[in-house]
């Protein structure tokens, strides 16, 4: 703040003569030099506020360089973390991006992982399946070369002979050397034949037989037969009792009759009708391996 004593003395003084009308002569040189020395001070005091005007306007404009400088940095700051606000925002976008591709391809991986584990147990039960057919089948055919070599002197004697028949081991026996026409009674030859196969099925483990009677299309209407179909199917149940009491498990054997309607040749000549009277003993495949078999893909 700016002294204002010189001020007033300096006007103390103009005032002065007016208001004492004379005064001494010293006195009067005192008011002088306080007047001079008042301006002395009122110059002084306008440099020093021309100074203090001058420092302030430099402080000002310091502090408004300052300010600006202040400010540009401020914006230049403000911008930077615009940008970087707006990099992370992108960055970010970019990034849920790929992390929901990442999971799309996890998902789709965890698909095809598990398309691919259900392809692989449908591929190793269907292998399995086919390990046990293939079982089935070299036990069948070890079972009918067995069969054969013990079979020979009667196929060799013509009075069975066997094969396989759509999978199936079929011994086949003419009707001629078990059963007088039109009887479902044993012969002597027929049961020898019989106990003989009997003491070769005896042998074979689990394996289940179908005994099956068979007729020629010449018509027979008997009161204990009306028709073909009682008449193969009690030779049938003769044979199966036969062999059941000749060792064969009960359990392994049924028996069936279909008349004439399984021909193996034409009735239309003597030959053929010999042919198609005949008893077959079927051995049943494995009915566990072909359900196994014939499960579904899926299991």
């Amino acid at each position: 703040m700016l002294d204002s004593r010189p001020v007033r003395t300096l006007l103390a003084l103009l005032l002065l003569p007016a208001l004492s009308g004379c005064v001494k002569k010293g006195t009067h040189q005192r008011a002088l030099d306080e007047i001079a020395q008042a301006r002395i001070d009122q110059q002084a005091l306008q440099v020093e506020m021309r100074e203090r005007l001058a420092e302030a306007d430099a402080d000002r404009r310091a502090a408004a360089e300052e300010r600006r400088v202040a400010e540009e940095r401020l914006r230049a700051d403000l911008a930077a973390v615009r940008d970087s606000l707006e990099t992370m925002t992108e960055r970010r976008a970019e990034a849920e991006a790929r992390f929901e591709e990442a999971r799309t391809e996890v998902y789709r991986l965890e698909v095809l992982q598990r398309d691919r584990g259900a392809e692989f147990q449908r591929l190793q039960q269907r292998l399995q399946s086919l390990a046990a057919i293939e079982r089935e089948v070299r036990q069948r055919n070890a079972i009918y070369e067995e069969v054969i070599g013990r079979f020979q002197s009667l196929i060799d004697a013509g009075r069975l002979s066997v094969a396989i028949d759509r999978g199936r081991m079929v011994i086949q026996l003419p009707q001629d050397i078990l059963f007088e026409s039109g009887s479902a009674t044993l012969g002597s030859d027929g049961r020898s034949t019989l106990a003989e196969v009997a003491e070769v099925l005896a042998d074979i483990d689990d394996r289940s037989f179908q005994v099956e009677g068979h007729t020629d299309d010449v018509p027979i209407a008997t009161a204990r037969f009306p028709s073909n179909w009682e008449l193969s199917t009690a030779r049938a149940l003769s044979v199966v009792r036969l062999l059941v009491d000749r060792g064969v498990n009960p359990m392994t054997l049924s028996g069936a009759g279909y008349g004439e309607f399984r021909p193996v040749a034409d009735n239309g000549d003597a030959q053929g009708r010999r042919q198609n009277r005949r008893i077959e003993i079927v051995m049943l495949p494995n009915l566990d391996v072909i359900a196994a078999a014939q499960l579904p893909a899926g299991g």
